[in-house]
């Protein structure tokens, strides 16, 4: 028995994931929990700074003036998703990271930089500069959208496996379904999110790196699973 695959990020990526995910040959259900809107700054941060951290494809599409505003600053993506993000957005000096912050804060003071411009989102998870001097510049907040004309279509939801892209998806996956109609197998995208949508579901695994590939990956195993 083959389970359908629910998408919960925001658009667009909603939309790439659920290509990606039918071309290897998974039935997929989308139903995005937030809308991804532009943030206007406070101030312009104008440094010094001598590099650039992406840790979202958004934080890079939302961020392009400032890629032009800082258009000599190599920038550092945690991941491929970003990293194409990034240079479609204008950026040409950009590095992949392994996968997250922590892996790639050490890829920048290894090339000798110290001061970081770290363009993200409102919900950008905390972490350890390690020495180097981060500043936080937000370009883009996550919306809730307005569920109550789903609520019947979740809570008769076919056994499934959900893809939780962030914490934010499993806090509101977990007030959305309650735990008596939670018989689907949740895969998540960190410790964080999955730890987010709380107890009850039939089975929890999490990617083996913190990436879209890896989560559709996973999802592409489960949902042809028999159980």
């Amino acid at each position: 028995m083959s389970r359908p695959l629910l998408l919960l990020r925001p658009q667009p990526g909603n939309d790439r994931s659920a290509e990606r995910a039918r071309a290897l040959g998974i039935e997929v259900l989308q139903l995005p929990l937030f809308e991804t809107v532009a943030v206007e700054p406070d101030e312009l941060l104008e440094g010094p700074f001598d590099a650039i951290l992406i840790t979202s494809a958004n934080g890079a599409r939302f961020g392009a003036d400032l890629f032009a505003r800082h258009a000599g600053l190599p920038v550092f993506a945690v991941g491929e998703a970003s990293a194409q993000a990034a240079r479609e957005a204008g950026a040409h000096d950009v590095r992949t990271g392994g996968g997250d912050a922590a892996s790639t804060i050490p890829m920048i003071a290894a090339a000798g930089h110290r001061a970081v411009l770290h363009i993200c989102g409102e919900d950008a998870r905390s972490f350890d500069p390690q020495g180097l001097g981060v500043t936080r510049h937000i370009v883009y907040r996550s919306d809730a959208l307005d569920m109550r004309r789903h609520a019947k279509a979740l809570a008769t939801l076919p056994p499934s496996v959900i893809a939780i892209h962030s914490p934010g998806a499993g806090r509101r996956l977990n007030a959305l379904i309650p735990p008596p109609f939670r018989n689907h197998i949740l895969i998540a995208i960190s410790d964080a999110a999955a730890h987010a949508a709380g107890g009850g579901w039939r089975r929890v695994q999490v990617a083996e790196t913190p990436d879209d590939t890896a989560l559709l990956r996973l999802a592409s195993t489960l949902c042809m699973a028999a159980s």
